[in-house]
């Protein structure tokens, strides 16, 4: 099932305080915009340790990290993107990159958490409700598949049954050897009570005449 993503390239905010990092960020868009994400991510780090907050800088890092298949980062930079924005359609955003960063992971139920915020914030977006949609689907799916897979393995044969029948051979030839290590045994007990007895035949004295 194919998810929809949305990568969006934002700038900076144009105040005077911002306007270097928004040089940064731009440099980064550029970069971006020439499929070198790496580069592009590079750039966006540059901008935020001049401002570690700006919410431009942290959203395009995100896009830069999925693009490059680094989606917990990404998810992570996303999360920091609902944390520090001001408005709510940024966080709604983020919220929705984060949700397909997870869906990435196989993380089902954190994906369907996160659409659901970004609906909460957009109400309108189309595309968060068709991930949502298609989220909870698969997590149903899983939820059915849990089942089944358990009573599989609850339903197959053990190997104790098997161990035992395979030991048995093993048994009897040691019953065997007991007994014939037994008939041995009462051999050399017979053959030394025959020699006691000749021993005391020997030993007994002649009558006195």
């Amino acid at each position: 099932m194919k998810f929809i993503t949305t990568i969006l390239i934002l700038i900076a905010s144009l105040t005077a305080a911002a306007q270097k990092v928004n040089t940064i960020v731009q440099k980064g868009n550029e970069f971006y915009k020439l499929g070198d994400f790496k580069q592009a991510q590079a750039e966006y780090e540059k901008a935020l340790q001049k401002d570690q907050k700006n919410t431009a800088a942290q959203f395009n890092a995100g896009n830069a990290l999925q693009k490059q298949g680094n989606f917990a980062d990404a998810s992570k930079m996303y999360q920091s993107v609902y944390e520090n924005a001001a408005d709510t359609a940024m966080q709604s955003k983020s919220s929705y990159n984060k949700g397909v960063a997870e869906i990435k992971q196989k993380q089902l139920q954190e994906a369907v958490n996160s659409f659901k915020e970004s609906l909460r914030k957009n109400p309108v977006d189309d595309e968060a409700r068709e991930n949502l949609q298609k989220a909870l689907n698969e997590l149903k799916k899983q939820n059915q598949q849990k089942p089944k897979d358990d009573q599989q393995k609850k339903n197959k044969p053990q190997d104790k049954p098997q161990d035992k029948k395979e030991e048995k051979p093993k048994s009897n030839m040691n019953k065997q050897q007991a007994e014939n290590l037994l008939n041995q045994l009462r051999q050399q007990e017979k053959h030394l009570q025959e020699l006691q007895k000749q021993k005391i035949k020997q030993q007994t004295p002649d009558k006195d005449w």
